[in-house]
């Protein structure tokens, strides 16, 4: 795992989740995190996103996902508009001390080299999913060009369900920290069965995907 650097800058973000092979748009404002980004241009273009274990605090999970800055747009009034791909998950060896204003850990992959191969893997019954969300848009009032979702590759789109659902910061860290995407999709699949349980009579799948 040497193309990827063992010490990267970290930027901590609650109820925030980044997936391997999913695109996750940010607004840097704040000054500290704009210095990391100018001094991640200038070097490897990654950064890591991790999620504090409470709001407002310090203290942060052990896994985290590596982001390749695919775009960069500073803004007039200084802050920048990034697109980070998600690469893989790693493990935080140690956070490191730093006299830099953002925070460096040193980052572990080696329990994720799967990631890098997950968009070849297969997933069952891809209609399963299809109906459950139908069911969670439902009860959610949100609304779905379900032609276009069904051209989404299914790997795909289990990452960015998991990342834009409205799941609370420790249901999805544990999406995050799914040891596979097979179990990612199985976690998410109990997760969505859990939201809609309440009206889960409500609607009827063949409504919605038919």
């Amino acid at each position: 795992m040497s193309k990827f650097p063992e010490i990267i800058p970290i930027f901590p973000l609650y109820g925030t989740i980044l997936l391997p092979n999913t695109i996750l748009p940010l607004h840097i404002f704040e000054p500290r995190y704009q210095h990391m980004i100018e001094y991640t241009m200038k070097h490897d273009q990654v950064i890591g996103i991790v999620q504090p274990i409470e709001q407002e605090q310090e203290k942060i999970y052990k896994i985290g996902c590596l982001g390749k800055i695919e775009q960069c747009q500073q803004l007039p009034n200084e802050n920048y508009l990034i697109r980070l791909n998600g690469v893989l998950r790693f493990q935080i060896k140690k956070e490191l001390e730093v006299t830099t204003q953002y925070r460096k850990v040193a980052s572990d992959y080696s329990s994720f080299v799967n990631d890098l191969e997950e968009g070849d893997q297969d997933l069952e019954d891809p209609e399963l999913l299809y109906e459950k969300f139908c069911n969670y848009a439902e009860k959610k009032n949100i609304q779905i060009e379900w032609d276009k979702l069904r051209t989404i590759p299914i790997h795909y789109l289990v990452n960015i369900l998991c990342m834009n659902l409205d799941f609370n910061s420790m249901e999805k860290q544990a999406l995050l920290e799914t040891r596979n995407l097979q179990h990612r999709w199985d976690t998410l699949i109990t997760l969505i069965s859990m939201a809609i349980a309440d009206n889960s009579d409500q609607i009827s799948a063949s409504e919605c995907v038919n």
